[in-house]
């Protein structure tokens, strides 16, 4: 049973009981896969060593500079997808030049 304890109405306190029947193994394969590929890529473009741009795929990442480890999921996911676009000759997303006016 995985346990996740909860405060309800009037600070009352609650657990929600989860019995997640899995298997471990099928679920990380596809992860697997994705990160052999991506380690591939890497190679092929000359990288090496800790892949920063990875730090998405695992819980504990590791950092490539002596800076903290980023465990924000969204800056994960922008270095991802921002190493990939590099490779392919793409501006990387940044956001500052979103007009969120525009109301067409």
């Amino acid at each position: 049973w995985d346990n996740i304890d909860i405060f309800g109405w009037m600070g009352y306190p609650m657990q929600i009981k989860v019995n997640f029947l899995c298997r471990d193994s099928i679920l990380a394969a596809p992860i697997v896969l994705d990160l052999a590929l991506f380690m591939d890529l890497a190679a092929r473009a000359g990288q090496s060593g800790v892949q920063e741009w990875l730090s998405y795929y695992f819980k504990s990442p590791q950092p490539s500079s002596p800076m903290p480890a980023e465990h924000d999921l969204f800056i994960q996911v922008t270095k991802l997808k921002n190493t990939l676009r590099g490779w392919m000759g793409e501006a990387p997303v940044t956001h500052s030049e979103a007009d969120w006016t525009d109301e067409d």
